[in-house]
Order: structure tokens, then sequence, then C-alpha cells
């Protein structure tokens, strides 16, 4: 690991996210996507999976999020087999939501928005069919499959044939897998690269994909090349969210020690980034006031 590099066992935490009405996102989160709840009351609602809380409600917002406003775009909810992804499209399917599927090559994907507007990806990773990727002088990211096949990692994913991994018995699981886990963050952006400066250069992940001409920019850990992840796909469009609109509340990022944690904070104050320090947490906020949490695994 370099100097000033986070472990690769680095991890993201709880999601909490502002709804303006928790009973109606529970629809969504609990009764389709099939979170367990771990805790309620009048003022947030805790689910997640095999015990573990994955996403936090927070009641209170006074508008949905706006389709291109700058905050968060999805947050994902990644499984680890390709038949977990496919009780989850069987949900979906049965919900009369609408909702979209593509095949990123690297990962496929599942997307849906609550009623706040909050955007939801559920991702199974498929790592095994990717070769490489090819950036062109102009900045244009094509992906090679194993096969040697060129892709552009927007294209549509074949639902009905995900759907028949689940066989001919008919059951869908009512739940979401035990050991789903959050695996990224994807926020719209106005400024990614002083955003990836802040996760980069102070944080300390490592950078992946870095195109205005692609619109992406993320970073993660050796382990996991994308973890927080920004787009400028609205361009001119993208506006400021409204206030007290629903969206990002804050996410965790559970850090592998007592030691990197204190680095990241040394790190921090010489950026001169303002910080606040409760119970063995870093609270911060990064360029354009995505908020965040620092905390040390399992504490």
């Amino acid at each position: 690991m370099g100097e000033g590099l986070l472990s690769q066992a680095t991890r993201l935490g709880p999601v909490h996210l502002k709804v303006t009405d928790i009973p109606a996102a529970l629809t969504v989160w609990r009764d389709t996507l099939g979170l367990e709840p771990i805790g309620e009351n009048d003022a947030t609602a805790a689910l997640g999976a095999g015990g573990r809380t994955l996403i936090v409600l927070h009641a209170g917002a006074q508008t949905p999020l706006p389709q291109k406003s700058r905050d968060l775009f999805h947050v994902a909810i990644h499984v680890t087999t390709r038949r977990d992804l496919a009780h989850a499209a069987a949900r979906l399917k049965a919900s009369g939501l609408r909702y979209s599927a593509q095949d990123h090559l690297v990962s496929e994907s599942l997307y849906v928005s609550d009623p706040s507007g909050n955007g939801i990806e559920i991702c199974f990773d498929t790592p095994e069919r990717f070769l490489r990727r090819e950036v062109s002088a102009e900045g244009r990211v094509a992906l090679i499959a194993t096969d040697g096949s060129t892709h552009s990692g927007l294209e549509p994913l074949d639902v009905p044939g995900l759907l028949r991994d689940l066989g001919n018995s008919g059951h869908v699981e009512p739940r979401m897998a035990a050991d789903a886990f959050i695996g990224h963050i994807h926020m719209r952006a106005r400024t990614p690269e002083a955003l990836m400066q802040f996760y980069v250069g102070v944080l300390g992940f490592k950078p992946h994909i870095q195109s205005r001409t692609f619109g992406m920019f993320d970073c993660g850990t050796e382990r996991r090349a994308h973890m927080i992840a920004f787009n400028i796909w609205a361009r001119d469009e993208l506006r400021e969210p409204p206030p007290n609109a629903a969206g990002l509340d804050h996410f965790t990022v559970e850090l592998a020690s007592a030691e990197q944690l204190d680095a990241v904070g040394s790190r921090l104050n010489v950026a001169d980034v303002s910080v606040k320090k409760i119970e063995g947490a870093i609270e911060a906020a990064d360029p354009e006031g995505n908020r965040l949490r620092l905390v040390v695994q399992g504490e």
C-alpha cells in the first residue's frame, strides 16, 4: 500500500438518505427491494441485510429530489450472485414500478428510484468478462471483453435472460440476500476534478476513470476500483437541489484501523478541511457539500 493510500479493506457503510415520507419510501426499499427492517421511529427507518444496516431513511424532506440536481445519482447495493440479481429483477417486475436495466460489462445492474427521487442501483459484479479499458486520444472510453468484443458499458441488460436463472419453480425470494452490501455511491457533480482531489489527494482513494469526454470520474481501492463516483452527464442542465429537498444526508466510509482514521484526520487538517470529531468518528464534507462520516470498521 502506497503512502497515503487507503487500505484495500476500506469499505462503504450505511448510507443515510432524506425522504419526504418514510412509509412511502418503505414500499420500495423494504417491500420491493427486500431490505429487512432493523429499526424505525418517527424520524428514521434503518434497513439492511443479514442484520447489517445498509440504508437509513430520514424524514423531513419537503420535496423530492428533482432529476438533474447536483446531489445523489444513486446508491448501489451489490449482490454476490447472479441469481440474487434475478430475484431482485423479479421483485421489481412484480411491483409495477418503472425500472431500467443495463449491462456495464464489468457488472449487471437494475435501476429504480424511491418516491423521493433517491436513485437506487442493484448491482452484480462480473469482472471475469472484462479484459481491459481503452481510452482514445479524444478521451473516449471503450471496454474490451475477454472475447475481444468492444462495449460502451451502457448496453441494455437482457432481463428475460436474467430471469431464466430462477428456473421454472416460480419462487421469488422476498428478501435481499443476506450478504448484500453497499458497493458504491454515485453523485451528480459540477467540479469533478476538485472532488477527485479531495477523495484521492486527501482521503487516499485510488483513482480509476477520469474522463470529461465520458463524463464520469471515480475512485476506490485496489480491491474495489469503483466505490465513489461523480458524473457530469447533465452538463449545463445541472441545477442545485431546492432547499429541504430529498437526497443524500451523508454516507459512511469504514476504514481498516484507527491508525488509518488518524492519518486521514491529519490529511484533512493539512488540507484545511473543516471536520467534526464525534465518538471515534470524523465527519466532513467534500468540496460540493456531500457529507461523509469516517469510522473504523467494527466500531
